[in-house]
């Protein structure tokens, strides 16, 4: 006989009024000239607002945004792009008047979310760390494969830190059970339990290449920290070209938009994640165009055991728990599902627009517990780490590069011949 689980919803959106906040279209990972990107400082700014967007991040690599009218610290040996064009910034009155909206008569500000950066510059692998709300990272080279250095740096300085597209890092786009594999799974949940202002990951990056399988990775983090914390799921389009701009992005909820409101935002979790394509839910010719699906309201009923969605611009509505698909439907019955249940449960919106995805809601009927996802031996794991840090120097870094454009030239050769 089944036993039917009983559990506790812990709401990421509980504290949200509904009927009086607004929802803001947000970017948190953007880049220019200032950096490695093709558009300039302050065309990027001017391209975002002209979007639509509310609020805005500046995270150019190993470059502190002190506001969209300072003069970025740009690093000249580093910075790629501005070696060929240096970047300009708004004058002050360009900048008063995107914040408060009447640059072009648009009648609606943009946020200026001062004091962004992506960390762990001029590295070979991918493995990149937005900080918000801090200093650290400024001029600061990175190291191969580090992604607790610029988290813990972020964490010590008082600021908030995001793992960006760590697909493209695991090359899970090639083999997605890279995602599933418990030795990855494990290096990002220790990260996420050992520091709380890590807030979690990019589910969404851009127009979902290299990052296709990050949601996956994302189910398999939410399920390995039960007992320790929730895990957002964040959508940035990590933008180097105007046309990066409105392929993914973040609805945040929210009473205001100043940066304090906003940083309570990213902690508390009271955002949805927008993707105009989505590979494995929307197929890979997919392409979102016009309104895009989101939530406008959300309503927990712990005595009825339920969750029930209510939105816009949506066709499907479906519920994910385990990385499977559970349910569908505007409300899911979490008795008639909690044999598929495990301790969380978040909902997705498909429609034309692209998709929209909720926090997770952590379910806990009692029997939560600390996730072991390897049992290996402490001489195993000292094994495993010396190998990891050999795999991380620059001279074994460069040795695969090489490698890789050795085997891609001869792959063209051949494919010539043919």
């Amino acid at each position: 006989m089944l036993t039917l689980r009983k559990f506790k919803i812990i709401n990421p959106y509980a504290g949200v009024d509904w009927d009086s906040w607004h929802h803001y279209k947000t970017n948190l990972h953007t880049h220019s000239t200032a950096s490695d990107a093709q558009v300039d400082f302050s065309d990027m700014i001017k391209a975002y607002y002209d979007a639509g967007f509310d609020i805005l991040a500046m995270t150019d690599h190993g470059v502190v945004n002190h506001g969209w009218n300072q003069k970025p610290r740009r690093i000249p040996v580093l910075s790629v792009s501005s070696i060929i064009k240096k970047p300009t910034w708004l004058s002050d009155e360009e900048y008063s008047a995107i914040l408060d909206g009447t640059y072009k008569n648009r009648g609606r500000g943009m946020t200026d979310l001062r004091y962004g950066i992506e960390i762990n510059t001029a590295v070979f692998t991918k493995a990149h760390v937005n900080g918000f709300f801090t200093e650290y990272g400024q001029g600061l080279v990175g190291h191969e494969n580090d992604f607790e250095g610029p988290v813990k740096g972020v964490a010590e300085s008082g600021g908030l830190s995001v793992i960006n597209h760590p697909g493209d890092w695991l090359e899970s786009y090639v083999d997605v059970n890279h995602a599933h594999e418990k030795k990855n799974v494990e290096l990002f949940a220790d990260i996420l339990k050992k520091y709380p202002s890590c807030l979690g990951i990019e589910a969404f990056n851009r127009i979902d290449t290299v990052t296709c399988a990050d949601r996956i990775l994302w189910d398999e983090l939410l399920s390995s920290t039960p007992s320790g914390r929730n895990v957002w799921g964040f959508a940035n389009s990590d933008a180097h070209v105007l046309s990066d701009i409105d392929t993914s992005f973040m609805d945040f909820v929210l009473p205001d938009r100043t940066e304090q409101t906003v940083r309570r935002g990213m902690e508390n979790g009271t955002f949805f994640s927008i993707g105009r394509r989505a590979v494995y839910e929307l197929g890979k010719d997919f392409v979102g165009e016009g309104e895009y699906p989101t939530v406008t309201r959300i309503t927990v009923n712990e005595d009825e055991q339920s969750i029930s969605i209510e939105g816009k611009n949506y066709n499907r509505v479906q519920w994910i728990s385990n990385g499977k698909i559970i349910a569908e439907g505007e409300k899911i019955d979490l008795i008639a599902a909690s044999q598929n249940i495990g301790c969380y449960v978040r909902a997705q919106l498909l429609g034309k627009g692209g998709i929209c995805l909720t926090q997770a809601f952590v379910l806990d009927d009692g029997n939560m517990h600390e996730v072991t996802l390897r049992n290996i031996t402490p001489q195993q794991r000292k094994i495993e780490r010396a190998e990891d840090k050999f795999k991380s120097t620059r001279f074994y870094v460069l040795g695969q590069e090489i490698s890789r454009e050795i085997a891609y030239r001869k792959r063209r050769r051949q494919e010539k011949k043919k």
